[in-house]
């Protein structure tokens, strides 16, 4: 009778503590079913075929993969963002991110005053942010690794094609990431082919899609002898590229992979923008996110490298490639962010 009792006693508290956790693991899974997402562009377009296009192939797939709903927000100006994010946040949006280096001025205001929701930004330190909000993360990539790896081989391809050895960058503006592609382009040059001469100039276009103003700067660059174009200005470096094509010389893509647009593409400088918004998200979605700290995306752990290379070049020198991005991520070649140019 004692042990009968004891039976029944025993089950019912077994049957309260598995309600319980059913109850727990119920709420858990409707946090995460309410879970969303969703990013405010930098200006631009959908469609620059770089930055902002990653930027929202990145928001397509987490939604997909997590099957959380997600928002783009879309900046067309440059007083677009504060009210963007405020409009993301005011909505409800668990993780919003800023794309974009202007970003942080913003970010640095709203991210405070929404302290349950993250915010997250794809070329924004923590440290560029005063205030250090806990709800916020930065994702920062290792652009001057990429450019190093476009330079080498611009480098080795004016070293075997002979004549004038010159090659060029074409950037929108001076902002940290472009900055630190085209430091890396002149270092890696210069790696592959000590008498190279690199041609480093801006266009000076604010909204990074003046498409015009970025091609009269390569224009002036090939007329100089430039064997290589490299574009880092997102929309409006397709200027440069268009210029590239006109001119019967090579033109390397940046952020995402060009080679689609031509023959005369050489290769382009990869960032992985979109991988960076999946996997901030998965993290946020499993309530791993913490705030207050930068996510580096370097060669050494694939967030940036080189896309498909012209099949125009000789493997040898893609194996020389392969060889100094093993070296970088070996640590074994120190590459300076920013250079004189």
């Amino acid at each position: 009778m004692t042990r009968s009792r004891w039976t029944l006693g025993a089950a019912l508290c077994l049957m309260a503590a598995f309600a319980l956790v059913a109850g727990s693991a119920g709420a858990a899974s409707s946090q995460k079913k309410d879970f969303k997402m969703a990013i405010v562009t930098d200006i631009g377009s959908l469609q620059d075929k770089s930055f902002n296009e990653l930027a929202n192939k990145g928001r397509i797939a987490a939604g997909k993969k997590l099957g959380i709903p997600t928002r783009v927000y879309v900046t067309t100006k440059a007083e677009d963002r504060l009210p963007n994010l405020l409009a993301a946040a005011s909505a409800g949006y668990d993780l919003i991110f800023g794309v974009g280096f202007f970003h942080a001025e913003h970010l640095n205001t709203v991210a405070p005053r929404y302290p349950n929701q993250k915010f997250a930004g794809i070329d924004v330190t923590k440290f560029l942010l005063p205030a250090n909000p806990k709800n916020f993360t930065g994702i920062v990539f290792a652009e001057h690794e990429a450019g190093y790896l476009v330079g080498y081989l611009a480098g080795l391809t004016a070293k075997r094609q002979g004549g004038k050895q010159v090659v060029s960058s074409v950037g929108a503006n001076a902002v940290p990431a472009i900055v630190k592609y085209m430091s890396g382009y002149i270092q890696g040059a210069k790696r592959a082919n000590p008498k190279i001469t690199v041609l480093s100039n801006y266009a000076n276009d604010p909204t990074f899609s003046d498409q015009a103003k970025c091609k009269e700067v390569a224009l002036r660059q090939i007329a100089r002898g430039s064997q290589v174009v490299f574009q880092v200005a997102g929309g409006c470096g397709l200027g440069a590229l268009s210029a590239a094509k006109e001119k019967k010389v090579w033109g390397i893509g940046v952020d995402a992979d060009q080679s689609y647009l031509g023959a005369h593409m050489l290769t382009s400088a990869v960032k992985k923008v979109d991988l960076s918004v999946v996997k901030i998200t998965r993290r946020a979605y499993n309530g791993a996110l913490t705030g207050q700290l930068d996510f580096p995306f370097t060669v050494k752990n694939g967030g940036i490298g080189y896309g498909k290379v012209s099949p125009r070049v000789p493997k040898a020198d893609i194996a020389k490639l392969n060889a100094i991005k093993r070296q970088i991520a070996n640590g074994k070649i120190k590459i300076k962010q920013t250079v004189k140019f």
